[in-house]
């Protein structure tokens, strides 16, 4: 049985209403605004019946406090109103109100227009209900093709140990971090978090256009093969920019972009391919920095070994300023055991 909330300051109007209402839902009666968010508190109704014209605090301050509370965006307010009162009718339906019921009250009426409006929240959630599973089929499917690519990436550049993994854990870790010490909020929303999260795979994606002589070159290289091979930002950048122009624009596609291009840019501006600096350095492009250069430290190269987890620690610690964001550095330095700890997970598998 559906759940009916009536809130209104007469009690003649209320007993009325369970009187008309009971034989067809549950009821619960309330006189004040102070009793409604209380009941709220606990419980969620499926429709409420709100009356305007209440002492201390009106209907109008009453669904805007209840509108605000993210269980309740859903739940169907009827506002109980005189006939004739064209003023707050026009309020009410600016607010977000779905209907209104007229006093004296006609009981066949305002069960029907109940009923209208618990059907139609219904079709509302399961429509809601259909986007959100489609949407969820998508981004899996989009994360599939992510992760796909990456790994063609990790397959030509002769990479084993999960780099693609790691780096993303490592990411994940730190922009986490960020957020939780409060730096950068104006940016760092839970979508972007997510996209950021659900894109690094994708920040080497140009090195798909590294010739293999260079890519595979079993030593350090010459100033003319660093030259080119610094070449991948750029063909990342492109690459996904083609891929947003060729879609409607998904907003991991951008971050992944930023990331691409600009993950060797340097806090000092002598990074590359364009030599930014600062904050002109896109936020995920800075954090993934971190992340893909202990990842680099770390591992084990023909021209090189594998640093410790103590060693590249330092390293990215003393290059706080010059190579990185001095305020991400700051965060890493407290977290960076977590580091170490992806590390031997993923080099174990």
């Amino acid at each position: 049985m559906k759940h009916i909330l009536v809130v209104d300051d007469d009690i003649t109007n209320l007993k009325f209403v369970e009187q008309s209402l009971k034989p067809h839902f549950k009821v619960t009666l309330l006189t004040s605004a102070v009793q409604t968010m209380k009941f709220l508190l606990t419980h969620t109704p499926d429709l409420i019946l709100l009356d305007i014209n209440m002492p201390r605090v009106d209907g109008f301050e009453v669904f805007c406090t209840i509108k605000s509370i993210d269980k309740f965006k859903n739940v169907p307010v009827i506002f109980l109103t005189v006939q004739n009162d064209v003023k707050s009718e026009l309020k009410a339906l600016k607010l977000g109100a779905v209907d209104f019921i007229f006093k004296p009250f006609i009981p066949e009426i305002m069960i029907s227009r109940i009923n209208t409006q618990l059907e139609l929240a219904s079709y509302r959630n399961e429509l809601e209900s259909l986007v959100s599973e489609k949407t969820a089929t998508i981004e899996n499917l989009q994360d599939t093709m992510v992760i796909g690519l990456a790994e063609l990436v990790e397959c030509r550049d002769g990479e084993t140990g999960g780099h693609i993994n790691r780096t993303a854990k490592y990411l994940q870790i730190l922009v986490e971090a960020v957020c939780m010490n409060k730096l950068y909020t104006d940016i760092l929303t839970d979508e972007y978090i997510n996209n950021m999260i659900r894109s690094a795979p994708l920040h080497d994606i140009g090195k798909i256009g590294i010739s293999d002589n260079i890519l595979l070159k079993n030593g350090t290289f010459d100033d003319n093969e660093r030259e080119y091979m610094k070449q991948h930002t750029i063909l990342g950048g492109r690459a996904l920019q083609k891929l947003i122009d060729a879609t409607d624009g998904e907003s991991f596609l951008y971050i992944a972009k930023d990331m691409a291009l600009s993950h060797h840019e340097k806090w000092n501006g002598t990074g590359y391919p364009y030599g930014l600096s600062g904050t002109n350095i896109p936020l995920s492009a800075r954090i993934m920095a971190i992340a893909d250069v202990y990842d680099a430290l770390t591992s084990k190269r023909p021209y090189k070994q594998a640093l410790s987890h103590s060693k590249a620690t330092e390293i990215i610690i003393e290059s706080s300023g010059t190579h990185f964001d001095p305020n991400i550095v700051g965060v890493f330095k407290s977290i960076h055991p977590k580091f170490e700890q992806v590390y031997k997970i993923y080099t174990q598998e």
